[in-house]
């Protein structure tokens, strides 16, 4: 029973009393009599009521103020974990008026423009809220519009779920549960588990609220699963890596439960059958490494005893047929189908590197024709050598070691475009094939575009871009299809004058060493950079698709789409004319037009290009490689993304120079 605050003249109020507390944590509130005495109870300690009143305080602005008047140094441990609850209502309560503003947004008209069926089909998310409060806060894009769904949600046909956040009953992480579990649902379904998980979802943990959620939801609606699992399967995807601290990054892999299932299963045997062997690796390295070396093949030496995996799938096994019922089995929808075979789970063969390699495999892709400049597939230890393409003639070789671990690099899979679209242009050899140019270890002595000279022009310095791309067509490697990692090195850097970081393509900053050693062996391309300002000098063109050098040219300069925050590649991305060049419907005759030169050039992922386009996103480029975006509400951002910087200018005087 809780205790209430009472008047003067003895009427009681529907509030509880906080505690007051001292200098030396003496709580310093009478609480009288217990009331549960007079009930039977066995009566509470001051502690106790206390731990009590504070529990059941709403969230607000006394509960806020409290809160901000405490001494903790002074506080009891059990008071002290009551405030760290009350911080949690706080901050849950805090959240929900914070998505009553975003759905508010949502809902204006200026977050909803008329999309032009000239540039395509209207994108998968019509709404530009999302974009507006990723620009404003940081936040990626994927992040800023699941916000924006829960927001509209919590407001709407969950509004009992969006009343328990807001009176702290559960936490933002649960709400998102509630609302990701139910996003697909039945108005009637939906209420139905709505209200029954909410009543103890406070109880719960994260992963619990998950399973009683999935379960309510089968209950509620069994007949929808099916469909909903078919739309769930359309979501698969493998994500592009993600940044992590040291050197790392993490990837995503969304599949079906059963295939994520076997995909488990193979690594955990083949981790367990290495470390039978004797591997040092422990077993999550181990699954880590088979990984790897199932998709592209190659072990470094730095990683210890280098095995191979070979997956071994049996044969189908067809169920044994009923007698009576040879061949009619009853599905769900009681329609007569024939038995299907069973898949059983695959095993896999660990083949430790000393021993002789399997047969290659039938298919696999034949050796790169002489004149290319990829290195061969590095032999198993033990084994000969495979043949080498013959040497090309050069003016300067030197040794190379043969590197191809690349990946993609961005986590939002569905925005990667397969091909080029019209008015765009793509630079850099397809998956498969091969690149000309400089042999590896060389540097190319053809100039740069508009350049004449092999050398830097005085006053300018020159920053080393190696693309490191690695054969795949032997037997070890199955046909694999080759790969390119895109390293930006500092010449001074490479020569190793110093230490300054470079730039891992699709990554960030590496250190180095590492960058060096990728270097090695790199196909060169050298690019002539201003030394006060790194930025890539540029010629001009007057034609509407650029030429592959001054592409290239704009896509190093820029190295990812030029929206605030966003870290799409720019070897991905469209080219944007930042000027339109054409006249674009509605214009007036006078309308100017833009050059296709690197000053009104810059990459785009296909997103914020249709923003650009549509979306009443406006965008000017202040100097070549810096960009002025002005959103639907009139915020202003400075970006310039060859830096990774970003400045928000809505508060600036428009006539004030860029901070970088």
């Amino acid at each position: 029973m809780a205790d209430l605050q009472e008047h003067q003249d003895g009427d009681t109020l529907a509030g509880l009393v906080l505690p007051v507390y001292g200098p030396d944590g003496v709580c310093l509130t009478d609480y009288g009599p217990d009331p549960v005495v007079a009930f039977g109870g066995a009566p509470r300690t001051g502690e106790q009521r206390q731990v009590e009143a504070i529990a059941a305080y709403p969230p607000g602005p006394v509960l806020d103020a409290w809160l901000r008047g405490l001494d903790l140094t002074v506080l009891a441990p059990a008071i002290l974990v009551e405030v760290v609850a009350a911080r949690v209502r706080m901050e849950a309560h805090q959240h929900a008026a914070m998505l009553d503003a975003v759905a508010e947004l949502a809902n204006r008209p200026e977050m909803a423009p008329d999309w032009s069926p000239l540039a395509g089909a209207p994108p998968t998310n019509p709404s530009v809220a999302g974009d507006e409060l990723a620009m404003r806060l940081g936040w990626a894009r994927v992040s800023a519009n699941k916000a924006v769904n829960r927001a509209l949600l919590l407001n709407g046909m969950l509004a009992d779920t969006g009343q328990a956040l807001q009176t702290g009953h559960i936490d933002a992480a649960k709400a998102d549960v509630i609302t990701t579990g139910l996003t697909d649902l039945p108005y009637q379904a939906a209420h139905a588990v709505e209200t029954a998980v909410l009543p103890d979802a406070a109880q719960c943990s994260r992963k619990q609220l998950e399973q009683r959620v999935a379960r309510e939801v089968r209950l509620a609606d069994p007949h929808g699963e099916a469909g909903r699992h078919t739309l769930a399967r359309r979501g698969r995807r493998v994500t592009h890596p993600r940044r992590r601290p040291h050197g790392m990054a993490a990837m995503w892999v969304v599949l079906a439960a059963e295939d994520a299932t076997r995909v488990d299963g193979v690594l955990d045997h083949t981790a367990r059958a290495a470390k039978a062997l004797g591997d040092p690796r422990t077993l999550d390295q181990l699954r880590a490494d088979g990984l790897r070396d199932l998709v592209v093949g190659d072990v470094p030496e730095s990683d210890g005893p280098a095995f191979e995996v070979h997956l071994d799938p049996p044969a189908p096994v067809l169920p044994t047929p009923r007698r009576g019922a040879d061949w009619l089995v009853t599905t769900t929808r009681r329609q007569p189908v024939r038995p299907r075979p069973v898949e059983p789970i695959p095993t896999a063969t660990v083949i430790p590197v000393g021993e002789p390699p399997p047969t290659p495999l039938p298919g696999s892709a034949p050796d790169a024709p002489a004149g290319t400049d990829l290195p061969p597939c590095p032999p198993l230890a033990g084994t000969a050598p495979l043949p080498s393409p013959p040497p090309v003639p050069l003016t300067t070789t030197s040794p190379t070691e043969p590197g191809a671990d690349t990946t993609p690099t961005e986590p939002a899979a569905s925005t990667t475009p397969t091909q080029s679209p019209p008015g765009t242009t793509s630079t850099g050899p397809a998956p498969g094939t091969a690149s000309t140019g400089p042999a590896p270890g060389t540097t190319s002595t053809e100039p740069a575009p508009g350049t004449t000279s092999t050398e830097p022009a005085p006053g300018t310095t020159s920053t080393e871009t190696a693309t490191t791309t690695a054969r795949r067509g032997c037997g070890r490697c199955a046909g694999r299809p080759g790969a390119e990692v895109r390293v930006t090195i500092a010449a001074s850097t490479l020569l190793g004058l110093d230490d300054k970081p470079a730039d891992l393509d699709g990554y960030g900053p590496i250190d180095a060493v590492r960058a060096r050693a990728l270097a090695d062996g790199g196909v060169w391309r050298r690019v002539v950079t201003d030394p006060v300002t790194d930025q890539v000098l540029d010629v001009g063109r007057e034609r509407y698709r650029p030429p592959a050098g001054l592409a290239e040219f704009v896509r190093t300069r820029d190295r990812t789409c030029v929206a605030p925050g966003c870290t799409f590649p720019a070897r991905n991305a469209d080219l944007d004319h930042t000027i339109e060049y054409h006249r674009q419907p509605g214009d007036p005759p006078d309308t100017p037009l833009g050059r296709t030169d690197a000053d009104n050039l810059g990459p785009m992922c296909h997103r914020h290009h249709r923003l650009k386009t549509d979306g009443g996103f406006r965008l000017r480029q202040i100097q070549p490689g810096l960009f002025e975006w002005i959103t639907p509400t009139g915020h202003r951002y400075l970006v310039r993304p060859g830096i990774g910087r970003t400045h928000d200018a809505t508060a600036d005087a428009h006539d004030a120079p860029p901070p970088f």
